[in-house]
Formats: C-alpha cells, sequence, structure tokens
C-alpha cells in the first residue's frame, strides 16, 4: 500500500524532472539562419538574442543599408524561430506538470 507522502514525493519528482529537462532545453536553444544573400548569418538563444554574428569576409560590394536589411531580417526570422521552439518546449513542459 502506498503512502499518501511517498505519492507526493514522487509526483514532486517527477514535476522536478519535467522542470529540470525544460530548464535544460532553453538554455542550450540556439537558432542558426543564413540571410538568402548570403551576406550574414545569425545565431540566437532560446530567448530570440543575437548571440552570434557572421558577416561575408568581402562586403565592399555592399551598401550599409543593403547589409543592414539583411541582418535585421535574417535576426528577426532566427528570433521568431526560437520564441515558437520556445513556447513548444513550456507547452510541453506545462503538459507534463499537469499529468504529475
Amino acid at each position: 500500500m502506498n503512502d499518501p507522502l511517498d505519492d507526493l514525493i514522487d509526483r514532486a519528482d517527477r514535476a522536478l524532472s519535467v522542470m529540470h529537462d525544460a530548464t535544460e532545453m532553453l538554455s542550450t536553444l540556439r537558432i542558426v539562419r543564413r540571410s538568402p544573400d548570403g551576406l550574414a548569418t545569425v545565431t540566437v538563444d532560446g530567448s530570440g538574442a543575437m548571440v552570434d554574428l557572421y558577416l561575408q569576409s568581402d562586403l565592399s560590394r555592399e551598401s550599409a543599408t543593403q547589409l543592414e536589411n539583411s541582418i535585421v531580417a535574417t535576426a528577426a526570422e532566427a528570433a521568431g524561430e526560437a520564441l515558437r521552439r520556445r513556447a513548444s518546449v513550456l507547452e510541453q513542459m506545462q503538459s507534463s506538470l499537469s499529468d504529475t
């Protein structure tokens, strides 16, 4: 026969494990996107913040406006994907916690 306290401890352990897994996924989440024109490659973290930017080695033929547009559009695309994945992880966590 299971003690109610043992059941409570098991549920708490499962919930803690679910939260730990979600935290780990979010902390390691990285999205990398390359601009269609190849000028920029952007990496964002799980919150959509840019953590790396790589620019093509020869930008002498590109205007500042073109480069700016390329970086901003690529970063926005990467951030959008990161936020969608983050929402998915949080939804899965919430669902798992509801099941415990």
